[in-house]
């Protein structure tokens, strides 16, 4: 039998422009589609006149203002819709309009109702295809399309789950036809995707608009949010009043990652991605620096498919948990959405929702789903191949993420050809009737109309389920299907559910009378965290002395002073090559001459990508770590590392020179001064803060070290102005001049350099700190002995500590600078050894493995 539901389309009609407001003024609805904010007369719906008269006392100049804050923000938390693969890759600015969509309270309610009934629906499905299969074997649906689905986990047969329940989260793509119906384009029971889009829009909107928020008795999203927190917190096993709850995620590759990383911080999850996870016993554990500790409850974004490599095969079986599985079989954990749930959200289940809905629940839908075909029956078939130019051609079965473009080829496809790949393999393909999306005015400056649908989400709460008071509204200028407009670029809105009563302030804080215990411990940070952040802080100190060697140099290249810095040039270029921002014949004196002028290589050095050590190259490194552990640092933290990625850039146009560079170094010194003074000052200390400052005080100390070496070990008798220069580079000549005045001698320089315990800039300095930081770390303290790390440390300390360093420099300057020469040799080798145990001891369970050296492989 075919369910086939029509949308009939109405007459053109022509609307006059709506001249109640000149932000609106022109704005006129395509013709064929429901418009959600005028009527046909043109004029308001009854439930957006209240927002139309309060943006009428904003005024069109203060909207725009308004607006404008409001993008600067979302640039600035650079929230995105697509994660960082590479650093050619770049994310996709997240499309907010500044106009919200507006619905009823008491067309909400009509909405949520139907919902509720669709969402249990589709859980009692699960249950049964995964249980008694009562379905099967009435007849109701085929076999063939459960048994041929690759998201039907066999190995998950017949398990029974915590409170009965397959299905905690619950999405619908939502779309309003022609006549003004509601219809359901998908059902998305895998993972609810954009949760934390629509709060982040939420967050946005409101704040551009507090009071037409308030007027308008918007309700609010918080009461979702605890209701999925008490959700998840019952699926903890034992029933556990405080459960550790983490959020798992794809990763920085995946196109949800700000979103993981924005709702894991808004819910106080710890995201997770499958290899900070382990199965022990039956027990998911966190492999955290203070050791495994358990996991009781998995909010997954992953897969189904990708959970556990052990019992599921799949392509990013990297990703899952081995064991994950029998731990949830066992008990042991709970996970929502249950494993396998992603099954009925392909288009082929579509074609059935009507005939389960009369087999499970005994009534029909409340809201139809819009008409589908599965081409594996064969009178639905022969229906698809008579009005394939009316439909849209799907993959039967949807694997999430997976199936995106070959929706847009199979509707490029020629009738002929589609028919003869429909034919070949029937089962795999389904159809939809194709809908005409409602309009809605959306601000480019002015305003335009583009077409709407709807995310609407739901959780679990008790025997029924809670509809989230809003979602999230997409917008797209055509009438692609969702799938292809969201890869082409759509943009979004705030839902607004108008209520007629002033609506109560609902805070996701817990309530004052539970009481919870004190903490001050940071062991539980994840060893691949801990891994990301100890290389953030090596980037971020190898940039910053980079733009310092780049700095001096540029100054000495250019101006008054090229001409007087025939002594000091060769020294910052023989400290540029061995940090491989250039080629090494710059480094010596009878190939200079032969390779092009510097002044013109070294601009374009700097900001070349296909160099892993150029600037450029470490500040995107320095940026996708960043993005990676943006849930470990604070926004404004984030903030600067965005401004240092946006801000060092060559110019737009014309070629790059010198006084770019100096520009521009200039500004990525004081914005990584901005960074260490808000970490020192704002950062918690805890595990995170440590292996920040172990990757920034090893990485520190390597660039001092290269400093000296490149400086003072080639040339016994070293010039004044190289005395000058190393101590510019190395922030310290104010120093220097406050106690010497002009007076430069390698003995004070080497002091304030080396050996200076009061100079934050000098190599002891660097080593006290990582001494610091590396007793502090977690460990067995009831071992005897010292670890290697630790002993690794104390012996560079004790070392430098030791150093006469002006017996040292009189040496040197007698022309016998092996000494030195030798303790360089020493520190070279003994540093990469502590960072290697380091990262041994606490980071061993980090993938993928990073490298910073100066020897970069060809």
């Amino acid at each position: 039998m075919i369910h086939r539901i029509t949308l009939g389309l109405p007459s053109t009609v022509s609307t006059p422009p709506l001249s109640v407001n000149n932000i609106f003024e022109g704005y006129t609805p395509p013709g064929g589609a429901y418009d959600e904010f005028l009527l046909d007369t043109g004029q308001p719906r009854q439930h957006a006149k209240n927002f139309l008269d309060t943006v009428v006392k904003i005024g069109r100049e203060e909207f725009e203002h308004r607006w404008q804050q409001a993008q600067r923000t979302v640039q600035a938390n650079d929230f995105a819709y697509s994660g960082v693969v590479t650093p050619k890759d770049q994310p996709r600015p997240w499309e907010l309009d500044a106009i919200p969509f507006l619905i009823s309270s008491a067309e909400w309610k009509t909405i949520s109702t139907a919902l509720r009934q669709r969402a249990q629906l589709l859980n009692l499905v699960l249950k049964d295809l995964y249980g008694k299969q009562t379905l099967l074997k009435n007849g109701v649906l085929p076999a063939e399309l459960v048994y041929s689905h690759p998201g039907f986990l066999r190995s998950y047969h017949r398990e029974q789950l915590r409170n009965d329940c397959f299905l905690h989260f619950y999405a619908a793509d939502l779309a309003r036809s022609p006549n003004g119906e509601w219809w359901v384009l998908a059902d998305r029971t895998e993972a609810a995707s954009g949760i934390g889009f629509a709060l982040e829009n939420r967050i946005l909107t409101s704040r551009m608009f507090p009071e037409l928020f308030h007027q308008c008795n918007v309700e609010r999203l918080a009461p979702f949010f605890i209701a999925a927190q008490e959700t998840l917190r019952k699926l903890a096993p034992q029933s556990l009043e405080n459960p550790r709850v983490v959020l798992l995620s794809h990763g920085p590759t995946s196109p949800n990652y700000f979103e993981d990383a924005y709702l894991a911080r808004y819910l106080g999850y710890t995201l997770v991605e499958g290899g900070d996870l382990a199965v022990r016993k039956n027990q998911v554990m966190l492999k955290t620096l203070g050791g495994l500790i358990p996991v009781d409850v998995i909010f997954r974004r992953q897969n189904s498919r990708d959970c556990d490599p052990l019992e599921m095969k799949s392509s990013n079986s990297r990703l899952g948990i081995s064991g994950l599985t029998q731990s949830a079989r066992s008990g042991q954990v709970g996970i929502a959405n249950a494993l396998g749930s992603g099954l009925i959200e392909s288009v082929a289940f579509m074609a059935f929702m009507p005939r389960l809905s009369k087999a499970l629940l005994g009534s029909e839908l409340l809201m139809p789903g819009v008409a589908s075909w599965w081409c594996g029956d064969q009178e639905q078939l022969g229906y698809v191949l008579k009005n394939l130019e009316k439909l849209t051609i799907y993959p039967a079965f949807r694997i999430r993420g997976k199936d995106n473009p070959s929706v847009e080829s199979l509707n490029q496809m020629s009738p002929k050809k589609l028919t003869e790949l429909i034919k070949s393999n029937p089962s795999g393909f389904a159809a939809q009737e194709k809908v005409i999306r409602s309009s809605v005015p959306v601000w480019r400056g002015q305003i335009q109309p583009a077409h709407l649908s709807l995310r609407a989400y739901a959780v679990s709460s008790g025997e029924s389920y809670m509809v989230m008071q809003g979602a999230l509204a997409r917008t797209s200028p055509n009438l692609d299907p969702l799938e292809v407009s969201i890869r082409k670029g759509e943009g979004s809105k705030d839902a607004w559910i108008l209520s007629d009563q002033p609506v109560e302030h609902i805070t996701l804080l817990n309530e004052q009378g539970r009481t919870i215990s004190l903490k001050r411990s940071g062991s539980e940070l994840p060893s691949r965290a801990a891994d990301n952040i100890f290389w953030l802080g090596r980037q971020l100190e190898r940039a910053e002395a980079l733009a310092r060697l780049l700095r001096s140099a540029v100054n000495r290249l250019s101006g008054e002073t090229r001409s007087t810095s025939d002594l000091e040039v060769p020294v910052l270029l023989r400290c540029l090559a061995d940090q491989g921002q250039i080629e090494p014949g710059y480094a010596i004196d009878k190939m200079r001459n032969q390779l092009p002028p510097i002044e013109h290589v070294l601009p374009t050095a700097v900001f070349d990508k296909t160099q892993s050590s150029s600037l450029r190259a470490i500040v995107d490194e320095l940026f996708r770590l960043g993005s990676i552990v943006r849930d470990r640092i604070s926004l404004d933290t984030w903030r600067i590392i965005r401004r240092i990625d946006k801000g060092f850039q060559p110019p737009r146009y014309g070629t790059t020179n010198l006084s770019d560079v100096l520009t521009i170094t200039d500004d990525l010194i004081t914005e990584l001064a901005a960074f260490s003074g808000i970490v020192m000052e704002s950062m918690t200390r805890t595990q995170a803060f440590r292996f920040l400052e172990l990757g920034r005080r090893v990485e520190r100390s390597l660039q001092i070290i290269s400093l000296v070496k490149n400086s003072f070990v080639p040339m016994p008798e070293v010039p004044s102005p190289i005395f000058e220069t190393v101590l510019e580079v190395a922030d310290s000549l104010m120093t220097y001049r406050s106690r010497y005045l002009s007076n430069l001698q390698l003995g004070a320089v080497l002091d304030l350099v080396l050996t200076d315990e009061t100079n934050p800039r000098s190599l002891v300095f660097q080593f006290m700190q990582l001494a610091k930081h590396v007793e502090r770390l977690p460990r067995n303290r009831e071992l005897p002995g010292y670890t290697s790390e630790q002993r690794l440390v104390m012996t560079l300390l004790h070392s430098v500590r030791m150093l006469d360093i002006q017996e040292t420099a009189d040496t040197h300057c007698l022309g016998d600078y092996e000494p030195l020469e030798k303790l360089i040799e020493t520190w070279d080798y003994q540093l990469p050894k502590l960072s290697e145990a380091i990262s041994h001891r606490y980071l061993v369970h980090a993938v993928p493995s990073h490298q910073l050296s100066d020897i970069i492989p060809q």
